[in-house]
């Protein structure tokens, strides 16, 4: 286990800018769960608020997959964002956006190769890189312009730091894994900074990823396009074919063997394999 996280130095270096509020608490069982509960209300929590656990044992995944972490191990927090630039059908990009602060972020502190596979998982180190973090978007509050800020996003983020090589499941990694030992604290003043840079870009273009930049910061850092590819989708359908883009709204655009392109949506998918080659 690693030292516990500074939560005053951290405040010292994040609040009030560029993040409203961060706590750090020992236990919970989801930081996810606990922000969407923050919402709304006489005390909701405002715009950029950011909850950090030391251990969270009821976390939640893509498709309610449910999973555990190890105390001291990793970085598992969650923000909470109130874009009210950004029209809601936009929102959808708001795990991309954290997909892309994790892999600037971690790739400028650790030095580990790092990239994006599709829509917004990590991927660590040389090839085959492995699994280091993933991401969690879910919306809550409310739908109109209460004094408690309506709508608003939360944003979970998981990342293995210091996860041991034999601790690790198949198929992940970790930075400790990867060779770099850095403490909890830089990894997550840099990843948070990262997603405030990001989400100020986002805002200043509302939602307009390409007039940002974004979508193109994106698709540079995408090692899922280029690849052949198997999409699994809902009642065992599967589409097979080259990723070639990812599109404006954060789809991924697929072209078959036989020329077609098809566009699916992370919500669509339940999940998207590189075919051997």
């Amino acid at each position: 286990m690693t030292a516990p996280l500074d939560a005053d130095a951290l405040r010292r270096t994040l609040v009030p800018r560029p993040w409203a509020s961060l706590d750090v608490v020992a236990a919970t069982g989801s930081t996810n769960a606990d922000l969407l509960a923050r919402a709304t209300g006489p005390d909701a929590a405002p715009d950029r608020t950011v909850l950090v656990a030391e251990h969270q044992d009821a976390g939640r995944g893509r498709r309610e997959r449910v999973w555990e972490d190890r105390a001291g191990e990793g970085l598992t927090f969650s923000v909470l964002l109130r874009p009210r630039e950004i029209a809601p059908e936009r929102w959808g990009w708001a795990p991309l956006l954290a997909g892309l602060a994790l892999v600037e972020a971690v790739g400028r502190v650790s030095g580990v190769p790092a990239a994006l596979k599709w829509p917004n998982d990590l991927l660590l180190g040389a090839e085959p890189a492995a699994k280091g973090a993933g991401i969690l978007a879910e919306v809550g509050g409310g739908s109109g312009s209460d004094a408690d800020g309506g709508r608003a996003l939360v944003v979970g983020i998981g990342l293995n730091v210091a996860t041991p090589v034999a601790d690790l499941p198949a198929g992940a990694t970790s930075l400790v894994a990867e060779g770099a030992d850095l403490d909890r604290d830089t990894v997550l003043v840099a990843v948070l900074r990262a997603l405030a840079d990001l989400d100020d870009r986002w805002r200043a273009a509302y939602g307009d990823v390409v007039a940002a930049g974004i979508v193109e910061d994106y698709r540079a850092r995408c090692a899922t396009l280029g690849r052949e590819v198997s999409v699994m989708l809902p009642g065992d359908r599967r589409l097979e074919g080259r990723a070639v883009d990812v599109d404006r709204d954060g789809r991924l655009a697929v072209r078959t063997p036989d020329g077609d392109t098809t566009v699916v949506s992370a919500g669509d998918v339940v999940h998207v394999r590189p075919t051997a080659r």
